[in-house]
C-alpha cells in the first residue's frame, strides 16, 4: 500500500473531494474560542468552506468551553435550522453545573440536537467524579451520539458503552489506543480523527488503524478552531487503502447516521 490513488491525488492537486461523501464529525461553528477570534464563521461563509474541500455535512457543537454554554448551542441550532442539509448540532453541557443539564437537554431536544458534546477537562471538573448518568438516560431512546473530548480510563467509557447500547459513543479526539479494545468490543463506541496530525499526544490514523476495524473510524477536524484539511490530509495522504479512506472519510459516518436515523441522510 502507498499513498497514492484518487483521494490522495486529489489534495495534493488542491481538487475537493467531490467523487466521495465526507462528514465532518467534529467541528465548531461560531466567532470567538475564547482565545482569539475567528472571522468568516457563519454557516454560509463555512459551508462555502466546506465545499472548497468537498465536505458534505458537519456534526457541529459550541467552541467556548467556560462560559455558559447556552448561547453557543443556540448559534448551532440556528445554523443547523438555516442549512439542515451541511450541519447537525450537537448540545454542549458544562459539567461544572449538573444543575443546568436537564433545560440544556430539553432546548436542545426541541431545537433538533442529534446529541450531546462533553469536554470536563476545559471546564474545571474531575471526569471520574462525574456521573453522565442522567445525560445518558435522556439520550438513551432519542437517536443521540455522545461525543466526549476525553472520556477518561478505558473502563469508564466501557461502563458506559455497556449500559446504554442505545447510544453512539465518540472518542473525540485521536487518543483512542488506550479505547482501542472497547472501540472493538462494543458496536456503538466509535473513534474520531481529530488532532491525528499532532504526533506525540495523538496516535496517527494509520496508528488507529492498526489497532481497530477502519469500520469504527470517523474523520473530525476541529475545525473552526482548526481547519478541515489538517483532518483530511492525514487522511488523505496515509498509506491505507482507499476504500478504508473513503469509509472514514464519510462511510462510516454515514452508516452512523443511518443507525440513529438521523434525517440528513434523506438531504444529501
Amino acid at each position: 500500500m502507498t499513498n497514492s490513488g484518487e483521494i490522495a491525488e486529489r489534495v495534493r492537486n488542491g481538487q475537493p473531494l467531490d467523487h466521495i461523501p465526507v462528514v465532518d464529525f467534529h467541528c465548531h461553528l461560531g466567532a470567538s474560542s475564547e482565545y482569539y477570534y475567528i472571522p468568516r464563521s457563519g454557516p454560509g461563509q463555512v459551508a462555502q468552506h466546506m465545499d472548497r474541500f468537498g465536505i458534505d455535512h458537519a456534526v457541529t457543537f459550541c467552541i467556548d468551553t467556560t462560559s455558559d454554554v447556552a448561547a453557543g448551542n443556540r448559534l448551532q441550532y440556528e445554523a443547523t435550522e438555516a442549512l439542515p442539509e451541511r450541519f447537525s448540532a450537537l448540545t454542549m453541557l458544562h459539567a461544572g453545573f449538573p444543575q443546568d443539564w436537564a433545560a440544556l437537554l430539553e432546548e436542545g431536544h426541541r431545537r433538533g440536537s442529534r446529541g450531546i458534546k462533553l469536554i470536563s477537562q476545559y471546564q474545571g471538573a474531575s471526569e471520574h467524579c462525574i456521573d453522565w448518568s442522567p445525560v445518558l438516560e435522556f439520550a438513551r431512546d432519542k437517536g443521540w451520539a455522545v461525543l466526549h473530548h476525553q472520556w477518561g480510563s478505558p473502563e469508564r467509557l466501557e461502563h458506559w458503552a455497556r449500559n446504554f447500547p442505545e447510544v453512539v459513543f465518540v472518542i473525540g479526539h485521536a487518543d483512542g489506543l488506550p479505547y482501542a479494545g472497547v472501540v472493538g468490543k462494543y458496536e456503538n463506541v466509535y473513534q474520531c480523527t481529530c488532532a491525528c496530525f499532532v504526533v506525540g499526544p495523538f496516535a496517527t490514523v494509520q496508528g488507529l488503524r492498526a489497532v481497530m476495524p477502519a469500520e469504527k473510524i470517523l474523520y473530525g477536524s476541529d475545525a473552526l478552531d482548526l481547519d478541515f484539511g489538517t483532518g483530511i490530509g492525514p487522511i488523505a495522504l496515509s498509506d491505507l487503502p482507499e476504500r478504508e479512506k473513503e469509509l472514514i472519510l464519510g462511510g462510516n459516518a454515514l452508516s452512523v447516521m443511518e443507525r440513529l436515523r438521523w434525517p440528513v441522510l434523506s438531504q444529501q
